[in-house]
């Protein structure tokens, strides 16, 4: 290991600076849809209608809460639904 001017010592990135590859997350495992924003509940969720007919409860998505979008009941948004658990979705972009 290398010591920085402190004095403590920290590991070396490899040779040229480059960082080691992290493999890149999947999106395979949602399903993109959209739907009609019903009702809003608490902690920022709602009860969004989809256009294939089910009634899900989605929350904001990461970038839409950064940047304070906000959603009203009769919004229409588009969701990202887990394959693991259909019943829930997160909303990543309002029309």
């Amino acid at each position: 290991m290398a010591r920085n001017r402190s004095g403590s010592s920290r590991r070396r990135s490899p040779a040229g600076g480059e960082r080691p590859e992290r493999p890149e997350e999947t999106t395979q495992d949602t399903i993109r849809t959209e739907g009609v924003v019903l009702e809003a509940r608490p902690n920022t969720t709602f009860l969004v209608q989809l256009d294939a007919g089910p009634e899900i409860l989605a929350h904001v998505g990461g970038k839409m809460r950064r940047h304070y979008i906000r959603i009203l009941p009769g919004d229409r948004v588009v969701l990202e639904i887990s394959t693991y658990d259909p019943e829930k979705g997160r909303i990543v972009y309002r029309k």
